[in-house]
C-alpha cells in the first residue's frame, strides 16, 4: 500500500521518526559547537587581556594548524558534497565524514567566517551511515534515512522545514514529501531542545520592526546593490578556487588561507564567525550613522568568507551572506533619510543570500520564518531582484560559449567545489 506513488507508510514513518532524531542531534551538535566557541575565545581573552589583535591572530592561526592536522588524517568534504551524497548514506566515506565534522567544529570554534551547517550535517551523516547499515533493508530505506537526516537537521537549524526541503531543488515529488515531513519533525525536536537551553539561543534573526505593508522605491536599489555583492562573492570564490586548485599540497592552501584570514580579521574583527550574532553590531553601526564602516565590513566579509571556504574552513555560506546583505542594507538606510532600517536590512540580506547561494526559493522560505518580525514584502523584493539577476547571469553564461559556460557556480547544488573541496584535497 502506498500513500503517494513511491511513498509507503513505512517510509513515511521512517522519515518522520529519523528526521526528529536528526533535529535533536543537530541541536546537540550546535549547542556543543557554540559552547566550544565560547571556551576558546573566553580563554584567549584571559590569556591576552586587552591585546585583542594578538588574541584574534593567535586563535585563528591555531585553528588553521588544527585543520592541517585533520587534513593529514583524511581530506574533509564540503557541505554541498555531503548534501548530494545524503541519498546513499551507506556509501559515505566514514573517515572523510568524521574529519569533516571535526574540521567544521574547529572552524566554528576558532572564529571562521562560516556557518555551523557543515558540522551539523556531517555529524548527522555519520549517524545516518550507522542507521542505514543497521536497518536499511533496501535502497529506498537507505535513501530515506540519508535525506531525512539532512532535512531534519537543517529544518531544525534554519527553523524552516520547507526551506530545508527546497535546498536541493524545488521540484515536487515523493522524495520532497518525505523530506518535508522529516524537516518538520526535525524542527520540532530542535525547537524543543533549544527551549531547554535558552542561553544558547537558536538561529532567529532579530530586526527592527516596520509598518506593514511597507514599500519604499529605495528597497529595489538596495536589492540590486546586495545582489551585486552576491555576484562578487561568487566571482571571487571562482577565481580564488581556480588559483589554489593548482597547488598540489593541501597544507599550503590551508596555511596560506588561514594567515590571510587572520590578518583580515585583525583589521576588521567583525568578519569572524558566521555573522548571525554579529547582526546586532550592524544595527549599532547603522543607528550610529557609520555607513562607510558598514560597507567596509561587507566587503571584508566577502573576502573572509571566500578565504575560509577555499582553504578548508568547513562551514555554510548562508549566515555570512545574510550578514553581508544586512550590512549593505544598513549602509543605504543611513544614506537615505526616512528609510526603515529593518526593511533595508531584510531586503539586502535576502538579495545577497539568494544570489550568492543560488537558491532564491529556499532563501525566501528560510528567511520569512527565521526573521522574528513580519518582513514578507522586503524579503520578496530582495528575492525577486535576486531571481532576475540569477536568470540574467545564467543566460549570459549559456550564450557565452566555451567551456566556462558549462561550469557550475560555487555554492550551487551541482558544484563539486562549493565550499572549496578541491582546495583541501
Amino acid at each position: 500500500m502506498s500513500v503517494l506513488p513511491g511513498v509507503t507508510p513505512r517510509l513515511a514513518v521512517l522519515a518522520i521518526v529519523y528526521g526528529g532524531i536528526a533535529g535533536l542531534v543537530a541541536a546537540l551538535t550546535f549547542t556543543g559547537m557554540t559552547a566550544l566557541q565560547s571556551v576558546v575565545w573566553d580563554t584567549g581573552a584571559q590569556l591576552f587581556g586587552t591585546n585583542t589583535t594578538l588574541q584574534i591572530v593567535t586563535t585563528i592561526l591555531l585553528g588553521g594548524a588544527l585543520l592541517i592536522v585533520l587534513d593529514r588524517a583524511a581530506p574533509s568534504e564540503d557541505l554541498q558534497t555531503l548534501l548530494r551524497q545524503s541519498g546513499d548514506p551507506a556509501g559515505l566515506p566514514r573517515r572523510a565524514v568524521l574529519t569533516t565534522a571535526l574540521a567544521a567544529i574547529v572552524a566554528v570554534a576558532f572564529g571562521g567566517a562560516v556557518g555551523p551547517e557543515a558540522g551539523i550535517v556531517a555529524v548527522v551523516a555519520q549517524l545516518s551511515t550507522i542507521v542505514a547499515h543497521l536497518i536499511g533493508e533496501d535502497v529506498a530505506m537507505r535513501r530515506t534515512i540519508g535525506e531525512a537526516g539532512s532535512a531534519g537537521a537543517l529544518g531544525g537549524f534554519y527553523g524552516s522545514p520547507p526551506g530545508a526541503a527546497a535546498i536541493d531543488g524545488d521540484e515536487l515529488g515523493p522524495r520532497k514529501i518525505l523530506q518535508l515531513g522529516a524537516g518538520f519533525a526535525g524542527f520540532f525536536a530542535f525547537l524543543a531542545f533549544m527551549r531547554l537551553t535558552p542561553d544558547t539561543g537558536g538561529a532567529t534573526i532579530t530586526l527592527p520592526a516596520v509598518d506593514l505593508p511597507y514599500f519604499d522605491p529605495w528597497l529595489i536599489g538596495i536589492a540590486v546593490a546586495a545582489a551585486l555583492a552576491g555576484l562578487l562573492f561568487r566571482g571571487l570564490h571562482h577565481v580564488i578556487d581556480g588559483a589554489v586548485s593548482r597547488i598540489r599540497r593541501p597544507w599550503i592552501v590551508i596555511g596560506l588561507g588561514t594567515v590571510l584570514f587572520a590578518a583580515l580579521a585583525a583589521l576588521v574583527p567583525l568578519v569572524r564567525f558566521s555573522g548571525h550574532h554579529e547582526l546586532h553590531d550592524l544595527q549599532v553601526l547603522t543607528e550610529a550613522g557609520d555607513w562607510s564602516a558598514l560597507l567596509v565590513v561587507a566587503v571584508a566579509k566577502i573576502a573572509a568568507l571566500t578565504l575560509c571556504l577555499v582553504s578548508g574552513w568547513r562551514g555554510g555560506e548562508f549566515f555570512p551572506l545574510v550578514f553581508i546583505g544586512a550590512a549593505i542594507g544598513g549602509a543605504v538606510a543611513v544614506l537615505v533619510p526616512g528609510l526603515e532600517i529593518g526593511a533595508a536590512m531584510a531586503t539586502g540580506m535576502a538579495a545577497t543570500t539568494a544570489v550568492g547561494w543560488k537558491r532564491p526559493l529556499a532563501v525566501l522560505l528560510i528567511l520569512i520564518l527565521l526573521v522574528d518580525v513580519p518582513m514578507a514584502f522586503p524579503l520578496l523584493i530582495g528575492v525577486g531582484v535576486a531571481f532576475l539577476v540569477n536568470l540574467l547571469v545564467s543566460r549570459g553564461e549559456g550564450t557565452s560559449g566555451g567551456s566556462d559556460s558549462e561550469e557550475t557556480e560555487p555554492g550551487s547544488p551541482d558544484s563539486d567545489d562549493a565550499d572549496g573541496s578541491r582546495a583541501a584535497r
